[in-house]
């Protein structure tokens, strides 16, 4: 099996529409600055699978610096569940490139406005959720409850 998979080379003015779930949850550990964010929406992290590589890609910005792991489909599961069971909200959210510059603030809210392409004032994740979730973005359940985060029930 190669480890490298080779793809045609791509035009680079050329958009990759991608689904990307993003996901919101607590801060890593207790940073003295959590406490001025909404509980359960202190960090934001995402992931897309990528179908020409045949890997999923997990996007972290950290405190210590940003965190790009690539996983096998097969291998990707145990941190899906993960993800899931320490977020309180997951997003599904197109890419676009409708910002023109870099986004303020090199945290994890502006990080992942860059990575998804958006231009928006949010400044803090649970302005970002809110947000993407006005410009349409699809509210991911969570697989165990019967509820979706707005608190409707779920049709099975």
């Amino acid at each position: 099996m190669p480890l490298v998979q080779l793809v045609p080379k791509r035009d680079p003015d050329v958009v990759i529409d991608r689904l990307w779930l993003v996901f919101f949850g607590e801060a890593e550990g207790e940073p003295w600055w959590s406490r001025f964010l909404t509980p359960g929406c202190r960090h934001v992290a995402a992931c897309a699978w990528f179908a020409d590589q045949q890997r999923w890609v997990y996007f972290n910005p950290t405190r210590r610096g940003t965190v790009i792991l690539l996983y096998r489909e097969d291998e990707f599961g145990g941190r899906m569940q993960q993800l899931i069971d320490t977020s309180s909200c997951c997003l599904r959210v197109r890419s676009t490139l409708t910002r023109g510059a870099t986004p303020f603030g090199w945290w994890c809210t502006g990080a992942i406005k860059a990575l998804l392409g958006i231009r928006s004032r949010a400044l803090s994740p649970r302005a970002l959720r809110d947000h993407l979730l006005r410009e349409g973005a699809e509210i991911v359940l969570m697989p165990g409850t019967d509820r979706s985060i707005n608190g409707e029930p779920v049709q099975t």
